[in-house]
């Protein structure tokens, strides 16, 4: 498991920092923790994020509750912060404690009453609060409001040490080490008839592997039936079943089965109910072009080329809107427009010539959309992100 080691010095990001402490004034702890999720995301090795997140997540549960912008289960467990978690070795219930930030700004004795869990100096065995409830005899000697300090032996096979405070991260076990930018596809399965929305099946996909909330595009979420994950065999059967459908709807490259990873998330871990995902890897041999690392937000507007005419939208003949499916935002990684555009193209059962424009930015409610604010076009079959030009070439 990876745990942040403070060291002494290290490399500060003045612009997150700025950016942080800004919105933290205003109390938008939420959108504080989205750029900070998004700088690890591209940077998870950095550690003035992971600080700048554990100032913040390692506050009491009433500053919490009392922020202007509660933070949901999605950004407070994603697991590009598992190296700030700190982890009970028993139970593997997982908080946040800033202890370590006291001790780096020169806070030594940490001696408390009541503390969320004790950790051993020697091993860094940790245990929370209920499991050393569980694990210590009640005390009828005592007044019931007096203070009793929890320190006690470690209970670790062969270490002398003392379960006490400080506690330090430990890292949390159960995060799948990988590279976000080597994910061609993650599919989500859910036990029982009814799939999950996108904002439920982001719970335990950012829980156990390294994307965000803005990776929700590389996530496919398929019906699974009920009884199918009872057993190892039946959710191999499922899983397969599913890679081969994505591959026939050309929703990921060939030959995915191999390149793939599952995961059983019982109802216990997860936000409901037991989940199915399955994590598809690039193929080293056919890789997307041009792939970048940072996601950003793009809206796209499909056209197509009537036989004899010049480009056009799609728009409903009573309504005047754009036809569903042909407009609208996406957030992705730098360099994949060529890939979406393809995607979205692939969607349409119109036997004509498509093409993809992107606008950057979420511009979905903008009345005055102006092809002169075209960021790039991508024509069907094409893997190149070109300028706008209304050449029906």
């Amino acid at each position: 498991m990876r745990r942040l080691e403070l060291p002494e010095q290290w490399e500060r990001v003045p612009e997150l920092r700025q950016r942080v402490e800004d919105l933290l004034k205003s109390g938008r702890r939420r959108t504080a923790l989205d750029e900070v999720l998004r700088h690890l995301r591209h940077d998870p090795e950095s550690t003035d994020a992971l600080v700048l997140a554990l100032t913040f997540l390692g506050q009491s549960r009433t500053e919490t509750l009392e922020s202007v912008e509660p933070m949901p289960d999605v950004q407070r467990w994603c697991a590009l912060l598992a190296p700030i978690m700190t982890e009970c070795t028993a139970c593997h219930v997982a908080w946040y404690s800033n202890h370590v930030l006291l001790r780096h700004g020169g806070i030594t004795d940490m001696a408390m009453a009541n503390p969320v869990g004790l950790q051993c100096q020697d091993c860094r065995y940790t245990l929370c609060r209920d499991c050393l409830a569980r694990g210590r005899a009640q005390s009828h000697a005592v007044p019931v409001d007096m203070v009793e300090f929890a320190d006690q032996p470690c209970p670790a096979s062969g270490c002398n040490g003392t379960l006490t405070t400080p506690v330090f991260p430990t890292g949390c076990h159960d995060v799948t080490p990988m590279d976000p930018n080597e994910i061609e596809g993650v599919i989500v399965a859910r036990d029982g008839l009814i799939p999950p929305t996108m904002d439920e099946a982001l719970v335990p996909v950012t829980k156990f592997l390294p994307l965000i909330a803005d990776d929700a595009p590389l996530i496919h979420i398929r019906r699974s039936i009920p009884g199918l994950m009872s057993d190892e065999s039946t959710r191999e059967e499922l899983a397969r079943s599913l890679v081969l459908e994505m591959e026939r709807e050309m929703a990921i490259t060939s030959a995915a089965w191999a390149r793939s990873e599952r995961m059983f998330i019982r109802a216990g871990t997860a936000n409901d109910t037991d989940y199915l995902i399955i994590v598809v890897r690039k193929d080293e041999h056919h890789p997307s072009p041009r792939r970048g690392t940072r996601v950003l937000t793009y809206t796209y507007l499909v056209q197509v080329l009537p036989r004899r005419g010049t480009w056009g939208t799609l728009r409903d003949p009573h309504s005047g809107d754009f036809r569903e499916g042909t407009f609208g935002a996406v957030a992705v990684p730098e360099g994949t427009l060529a890939d979406i555009a393809q995607k979205i193209i692939g969607q349409s059962t119109m036997d004509l010539k498509h093409r993809v424009l992107f606008f950057e930015g979420d511009r979905t409610k903008d009345e005055k959309l102006s092809f002169a604010d075209v960021y790039g076009v991508v024509t069907q079959g094409s893997d190149i992100v070109s300028p706008y030009s209304d050449d029906s070439a």
